[in-house]
């Protein structure tokens, strides 16, 4: 079939193809399927599709995609996926991502991830991500963490977060962070929590930082803070 007939094809049509016929399309064939052709597909069929196909997908009609068939794609079908395919996930699909899927996704493709599209995750799937999956969000993606996925994060993850992406945090997202996480930021990370983002630090936060920490706090910061907080940095500098 040329590109234009497979367009061409109606939704019964595509529903009907067997599996094996799905396999052998050619990624000119399977890049000329529409969301709603590419919706038709079931799980077993996306399972036939090689790498190259699964990359030869058009952004929206990889959006097209069931949820079933985005869970049953494999670990070489994941590596295969671009960016801009990654970008393009629905918030649904997201959801339907395994841990092991999520742990498989390239810092690229983790990267390539919109807040919203975070902020659809589960905890236990925020949890797959690894250290260099975190450092890789853009700090866009990092505001859409919500608090119940910034409390399910390891201290290796929040100790992963740059300095931009910290400056991102806000404080309801800070205060969402065990004292185990404040006490991994580095002296950068610190200095970078916004002057807003500073009120989501407890007095038991700061009593937790190290010297070096303390040090680290910019005069804005300290002009920022509840008079309990500063109260709260004078004990912890006495501690020290």
């Amino acid at each position: 079939m040329t590109t234009d007939q497979v367009a061409a094809l109606s939704v019964k049509a595509v529903t009907g193809l067997k599996t094996a016929q799905v396999g052998a399309l050619s990624t000119d064939q399977v890049g000329a399927l529409s969301a709603t052709q590419a919706g038709a597909l079931g799980a077993d069929d996306i399972a036939e599709l090689s790498t190259d196909g699964i990359a030869a997908l058009k952004t929206e009609a990889f959006a097209g995609l069931s949820t079933d068939a985005i869970a049953a794609l494999t670990t070489d079908q994941i590596g295969a996926v671009t960016t801009a395919q990654a970008g393009a996930l629905t918030s649904a699909q997201v959801a339907a991502l395994t841990t092991d899927q999520i742990g498989d996704l390239s810092t690229a493709q983790a990267g390539a991830l919109t807040s919203a599209q975070v902020a659809a995750m589960s905890t236990d799937q925020i949890g797959a991500l690894t250290v260099d999956h975190v450092a890789a969000l853009s700090t866009a993606a990092v505001t859409g963490l919500t608090a119940d996925q910034i409390t399910a994060m390891s201290a290796d993850q929040t100790e992963a977060f740059t300095a931009a992406q910290t400056a991102a945090l806000s404080a309801t997202q800070i205060a969402a962070m065990e004292l185990e996480d404040i006490q991994g930021f580095s002296t950068d990370d610190i200095s970078a929590i916004s002057t807003s983002g500073i009120a989501g630090l407890s007095t038991d936060d700061i009593g937790g930082l190290s010297e070096e920490q303390l040090g680290a706090l910019t005069t804005p910061q300290l002009q920022a803070m509840s008079t309990a907080q500063v109260e709260a940095v004078i004990a912890a500098y006495q501690a020290v």
